[in-house]
Parts: C-alpha cells; structure tokens; sequence
C-alpha cells in the first residue's frame, strides 16, 4: 500500500522535526521544519500525514492491549513476565504506559497538518481528504485520552514559536474536550465529502466511514444513546459496509498481515490499523502478549472463559472459540508434557504445566490444520479498530438504554454473530427481560466477538459494569483474594459522570509533576504523584 513508502520518509523527517517529544506536555516540542521550505507540494502532506499514523502505531503497539484489554479480567499470568499491577489493579505513576508522550506527538502532528496543509495553496480536492484524516486522528488520539486519563490537557496548535506560544497547559475537563472530539469529527466528514460509499475505500486510512464510526463510540462513552441511534443507523444503513455472514470470509477478515496477499478490502471492516515490521522496526504486541512465535506468552485466556470456551470447540458449536483458543496446539502441548500419544482436552488441561492456550485470531493457517505464529519483532497483524459489528453492538446497546425495542434488537444481534459462527445456540427475547439481562446479553457475547481487538475494558467502564465483572475476580485470588473486589477507590461521581474515575483510570505519569507546573496536586485520585 502506498502508505508503506512514506513512513521510512516520515519517521526520519519527524525525527528530525520533533525535539524533545519524550517531553511533551512538559513542554511541547518545537517544529524545526520551516515553512520556506516545507508545506509546499502534496509529497510533503503525504509524507507528513504517513508520519501522524506512524504516531498513531507507536502509540498503540502496545497501549492499545494494556488500555484496552488486560484490565478486564478476562487474561490470567502466563511464566513471569506478566503486569501483575496491569493484571490486579496496581497501577502506580512509574508504569511505563501512564506516559502520553506518543499520544500527544501524534497530536502535535495533527495540528500541524490542520494549520498548513491549507497554507500549500493546492485547493479543496487536493487537501480536504488530508484534512479530514488530520481531524479524525486528533479526535481518536484525544478520546483514547479521556478515556484513560479523564482530564486532559486540550493543545489545539503545534508549537512553533519559543517566544510567544504557551509552553506547558493544565488539564482540561473531558465534557470539553468531549465536546472539541466531536467537533472534530464533525469537521472531519464535512472534509471527507457527501460520497457515503465506504464499501470498496481502504481499510488503513481514516475517511469519513471511520470518522462516523468513532463519532458513534464517542458518543456513547457520553450516554448520548439518542444521538447514537441515530448516527449509528447512518453508519449501519448508508455507507455499503456489510456483516461478513460467511465464515470463511469472517475469518480472512482477521488474517491480514503485511506478508498476506489477500485482499483487505472486507465489507465489514471500516478501519484497521496497519503494521509492517520492516517499516516500524519492531513488532505489533500482539504476538509478544497472546500468541508468539518465539518466546513464551505473559499473558493466557482466564480459566473462565477456558471453561466457557472449550465446550464450544469441539463440534465446534462456535468457530470463534478456536480463534480464541488454539486447541490442536494445545492439544499436542498437553501430549508432550503428559508423555501419553492419546489425549482429550478437559478443564484441567488448563493446568498442565508448561502448557499455555495462545490465541489464534490473527495467525494465518499452517497447512496443517493448524496456525503459523510470529516471532515478537516481526509480528505485522492488521488489528481492526473499528469494524461494523461494534457499531452494531453500540446501536444496541443504545436501544437498550433507551428502552426502545431493546430486548429484541439486543437478540437480534447476539443471534446475527452466533448464526454466522455456526452457533445454534440462539438468544430469545423472553429470556432477557430486565435492561440489565439485555445489556449483559450485549456484553457477554462482545466479550467473544471483540477479543483482541481492544475494547473490552472500555466496554465495562461505558456501562458501569467494571465491579459487576471484577468483583469475583479479585475476590476469588486465594491467598491475594481482595475482600471488597476490584477498589475504585474513590466515591462514585453520579450517573452523569461521563467515563471511569478513581483506580478506572490511569494515572498520570510522574513525570508531568516535576516538568509541567500545571499539574502539581492534579493526579487522579487515589494515586500517589
């Protein structure tokens, strides 16, 4: 894909042009790339515009799992080199991930482009779509930021000029810069353009289907359920993306890499996140964390959902079981370290030593019945952000909190995601009466249908369900049983509160303390500075 051949350029020239980005927010970077010189030609936009999704990659190799993911308790140890303070609610301002300088580089690179891309002079049908992108991204990068730090510092320019820009900022509440993302992303599908037909438009680039797409995730992070109804039925009803109903396609749809020739032009998928070891230097963290080809995995499905799971593997009674877990794999594992040539996996397979259940969503198949996985560093799997069928979640979801037909459109999608994994086990709208039922219902089966994808935990803290699913958790560890759950620590804000709030989020790294006089006192409570 042409996007490839500008991230080499790109991460060079940002390199060059960034100084002090590990800094940033401290005080931000200044930008050495003058406008004498750059900013003239559509290579230069392009060049720039590769760099702000090379930001994007660096941000999430592997935030997007350890925000997104491992807090939802739905992954147990593997070996030794686990999170335990990911894992079990430790998170302490030192942690590697409580930084947001990448996050807020690749913001940096979004307000430049929003300030000089129209300074080239190549007018609207040149520019508008690199605009449009620049839009969405700076809108995605700060609704991962609400969403993990709540307050946060709201930089709309990129910082140029030493003697007359301000150099540090405080935070800003997420209602405003809630309301700045939607804007953005507002201003993002007036630049895209009115062509709705996404069906054929490609999967690694931002456009005005993904925009839609994160305009209905922001808005329900908000509970503005109404609006997402309605954006969502636009979504859903008018941009040609449709449900990939065949397994095999289903399938495919996960299996891309830099290294595949299949065609990623999938009807259900509407934005991905692309990766190319040879370009970035280093592999997705996907393999490193679930599913390596090289080294042992910290992190296992939890014995839960093992036990949910393996049932359903052996007709199989869901094909998405096997993507989850690797059974032949395991099988074979579980031979080798039993010494025995017949074997029959059970519950306490989970427990032979030296036998780990890797996740074979993204793998490509052996030839062999089974899968080929990555070495760490080359790792490449195209992780879908945003496809059809988590839109559809969030619409249902929304019919549900509004008490809108919500127990039959909640079944009606449970069962369109069941029936296409061959699933004969269909949901009945009299078995959920309660709100409550008809949102786990929606919960329960995202947890299946979005493993790995990144939004599981985000999921919990939307609908105020964190406890509801941690609690047993925490409470069930043994000897570290945590007698009262998962600790918020700190009271509960309200029903209006918009996201997560006390140990729900992250803290803020110790950094911002001693750099940013902004932020002394302003640690999310209950953390330590």
């Amino acid at each position: 894909m042409k996007l490839k051949s500008y991230l080499t350029v790109a991460s060079v020239l940002l390199g060059m042009s960034l100084t002090s980005c590990d800094d940033f927010l401290d005080r931000q970077p200044i930008s050495d790339l003058s406008t004498d010189i750059y900013w003239k030609t559509e290579a230069d936009i392009k060049t720039w515009t590769a760099g702000m999704y090379y930001g994007m990659q660096n941000t999430l190799r592997m935030d997007l799992y350890n925000w997104g993911e491992l807090r939802a308790g739905v992954y147990n140890p593997s070996g030794t080199s686990y999170d335990k303070a990911i894992l079990y609610n430790g998170l302490t301002s030192t942690h590697g991930s409580t930084s947001w300088s990448n996050l807020y580089a690749t913001i940096y690179r979004a307000n430049a482009g929003l300030k000089h891309i129209p300074e080239t002079g190549l007018g609207p049908t040149v520019i508008n779509s690199y605009l449009g992108q620049a839009y969405t991204m700076r809108a995605l990068m700060y609704f991962y930021a609400i969403r993990v730090w709540g307050d946060v510092p709201l930089i709309l320019e990129p910082y140029e000029d030493n003697a007359t820009q301000e150099k540090y900022y405080p935070r800003t509440d997420v209602a405003t810069v809630l309301t700045q993302i939607l804007e953005d992303l507002d201003n993002a599908i007036t630049h895209f353009g009115p062509d709705l037909d996404m069906s054929s438009s490609s999967k690694y680039y931002l456009n005005r289907g993904a925009a839609q797409a994160i305009k209905v995730d922001v808005l329900a992070w908000a509970h503005r359920y109404n609006e997402v109804k309605t954006e969502a039925k636009k979504l859903i009803d008018n941009y040609g993306y449709k449900m990939e109903l065949d397994p095999d396609t289903y399938f495919d749809m996960f299996r891309r890499s830099a290294s595949t020739t299949v065609s990623p032009n999938d009807t259900e998928m509407i934005f991905s996140m692309f990766w190319d070891f040879n370009e970035f230097g280093n592999g997705l963290g996907f393999a490193q964390y679930f599913a390596s080809g090289s080294n042992t995995i910290p992190y296992k499905l939890s014995k839960d959902t093992y036990n949910q799971l393996l049932p359903l593997t052996k007709v199989p009674d869901d094909l998405r079981s096997l993507m989850i877990l690797d059974t032949l794999k395991m099988h074979e594992s579980c031979m080798t370290q039993l010494k025995v040539t017949e074997y029959t996996l059970t519950e306490d397979s989970y427990g032979v030593n030296n036998v780990i259940p890797a996740c074979s969503k993204f793998a490509a198949h052996n030839g062999m019945g089974g899968y080929t996985y990555l070495v760490n560093k080359e790792c490449d799997y195209h992780v879908p952000l945003y496809r059809l069928a988590y839109i559809k979640a969030l619409y249902a979801e929304a019919c549900v909190m509004t008490n809108d037909n919500g127990a039959q459109v909640a079944v009606d999608y449970v069962n369109e995601l069941r029936t296409r994994a061959a699933n004969s086990n269909l949901a009945n709208a009299a078995d959920y009466p309660t709100q409550h039922d008809q949102l786990m219902l929606i919960l329960d089966e995202s947890k299946i249908e979005f493993w790995g994808e990144g939004h599981r935990w985000f999921d919990m803290v939307r609908t105020r369900t964190v406890k509801e699913y941690l609690d047993p958790l925490y409470q069930g560890l043994g000897d570290d049983a945590v007698e009262e759950g998962f600790d918020i620590g700190a009271p509960d804000p309200g029903e209006d509160h918009i996201g997560g709030w006390g140990r729900m989020l992250w803290p803020l790294n110790q950094d911002v303390f001693r750099k940013n006089p902004y932020m002394k006192g302003k640690q999310n409570y209950p953390y330590d500075e």
